[in-house]
């Protein structure tokens, strides 16, 4: 046997190897699996046209979840915590109300000598109706309701 020539076998293996490779062997493909809720399927080859599927990257709200901007007297957490729940809670914003229990059947406009404050009407004429005042700064000053649904 002569001393090198497993090396040079070695070398000739990997050269052919390289050579059979597609030029595009590091790229990979997601598409749709055949059926309407077919598993996604990873192939080396592109996609059919519209059928190549799309990795969308969740927004990182980490550093907003402390911040109260933008919620009243609460962290966006905390907000995010009564909204899931469907809870109001005194010192919430306005449209953290909206976000929680949706889009008011009224709003009563106040005025007085110094002050506007907004009063939003649920559930008017039925037996559930809630009223949430709102003061000047658009904080919810006072929740009027069904005590089991509603949080002070």
């Amino acid at each position: 046997m002569v001393k090198g020539s497993g090396l040079a076998s070695l070398a000739m293996v990997g050269l052919v190897l390289a050579t059979a490779m597609p030029a595009d062997a590091g790229n990979m493909y997601k598409c749709k699996g055949a059926g309407k809720f077919d598993s996604p399927v990873w192939t080396d080859t592109p996609c059919k046209p519209g059928s190549e599927l799309r990795q969308m990257i969740a927004k990182d709200y980490s550093k907003e979840d402390n911040a109260t901007e933008g919620h009243g007297k609460f962290t966006a957490i905390e907000v995010s915590s009564f909204i899931r729940f469907r809870k109001v809670v005194v010192g919430m914003s306005k449209q953290d109300v909206i976000r929680s229990w949706g889009l008011p059947d009224k709003i009563n406009n106040t005025s007085g000598s110094s002050e506007i404050s907004d009063q939003m009407v649920y559930g008017l004429n039925s037996a559930d109706t809630k009223y949430v005042n709102i003061d000047e700064a658009g904080l919810v000053l006072s929740i009027q309701g069904k005590p089991d649904e509603v949080v002070k």
